[in-house]
């Protein structure tokens, strides 16, 4: 299957971005179908968060970071988001069915864990859904912040298992501490694909809220 090697209970997940947009190359057109199979909601639950602490979200310009096929993108169009939105990905073949959703102003190119394609405070919101696992935390928060307005506000997941053992929550906990960014919501694990028999019961999703100082 051309997932095996990314959607694993095991943790045991590439960070490269070559690798990993290789397999959701492969996996490009067949994802959203096998997405909904699995009772995948986190895209609209992602938005809903988004619109819901960020100040004139309906005309913020917004990054989806690891945009994938445009499930996200779609989301937030659905959830009334108006304003430019940009989608980043490292998946060619992912990019190109996005584009066919006719939802982005802007779809790119870019390994997330190099340095992102955007101007300093150039966008007012960011949504990172699924993506996390395949980056470099500290890497990826550090370009957010940068890229973020001040007042500006990231939504993104994590594994429940990663959020301690890659030290995340510390890593998030040490941003606020410096003044860097101020915690507006961090959720108990949620399931995130309940029809995966593997991934279900296994593997769970924190939604992240933070906002930049």
């Amino acid at each position: 299957m051309s997932h095996e090697k990314i959607i694993r209970t095991d943790g045991n997940v590439s960070r490269s971005g070559a690798v990993n947009a290789e397999s959701y190359d492969e996996w490009a057109s067949d994802y959203d179908r096998e997405l909904a199979s699995w009772g995948y909601k986190a895209p609209e639950q992602a938005a809903g968060l988004l619109k819901g602490h960020l100040p004139g979200f309906e005309k913020a310009a917004i990054l989806d970071c690891g945009c994938g096929t445009g499930l996200t993108g779609a989301a937030l169009r659905a959830a009334g988001a108006r304003g430019e939105l940009t989608g980043l990905d490292a998946s060619k073949s992912s990019l190109e069915t996005a584009k066919l959703k006719n939802v982005y102003d802007r779809l790119e190119y870019a390994d997330l864990n190099k340095s992102l394609p955007l101007d300093d405070a150039s966008v007012d919101g960011i949504l990172c859904i699924g993506v996390l696992t395949y980056l470099e935390e500290a890497a990826i928060f550090k370009e957010w912040l940068r890229v973020l307005r001040i007042g500006g506000v990231a939504v993104f997941t994590s594994r429940d298992d990663f959020w301690q053992s890659r030290g995340i929550a510390e890593m998030l906990n040490r941003l606020e501490l410096e003044g860097r960014w101020e915690s507006l919501h961090v959720s108990s694990p949620m399931p995130y694909l309940p029809g995966n028999p593997d991934f279900a019961d296994k593997v769970k999703a924190i939604y992240a809220v933070y906002r930049k100082l």
